[in-house]
């Protein structure tokens, strides 16, 4: 049985039926320098390693357009951590509303055009140099 109920997994397709290309999804997977503790899981430790690969899985089998590659480290570090597609980074576990931004992401690296207006991708090639942008996803 999918980590997702059928409920999800049917809108998980939905969304990903609109792939225009493939995309790769790498998860990065390792010890943690502190154990996690989640208050929405009755304040218990949990395993987050465990828990997103199971959620990062069944996302991928929603779709033949979407390639899963697991990555195991052995020092510890800002795991689980998920890349979408050439630098679309996800830190943490996507559970509750962040799968939904998951979820999007993916499908933001499926298109052929990016979602940008024109307007805004003409904004951005002036920019003299790379500039990498945080966004912050805070737990629900």
């Amino acid at each position: 049985m999918s980590q997702l109920g059928e409920r999800d997994a049917a809108a998980v397709r939905d969304v990903l039926a609109a792939l225009e290309r493939d995309v790769e999804v790498t998860l990065e997977l390792g010890p943690t320098p502190a154990p996690v503790t989640l208050l929405a899981a009755g304040g218990r430790e949990i395993d987050t390693g465990g828990e997103t690969r199971r959620l990062v899985e069944a996302v991928c089998e929603e779709s033949d357009r979407l390639t899963l590659t697991v990555v195991e480290h052995d020092e510890p570090g800002p795991w689980p951590r998920t890349t979408i597609g050439p630098g679309l980074r996800y830190l943490g576990m996507p559970v509750g509303y962040e799968l939904t931004t998951l979820v999007h992401g993916i499908l933001e690296a499926g298109r052929e055009e990016p979602a940008l207006s024109s307007a805004s991708r003409e904004r951005l090639a002036t920019l003299a140099r790379d500039v990498t942008v945080d966004v912050f996803v805070t737990p629900t």
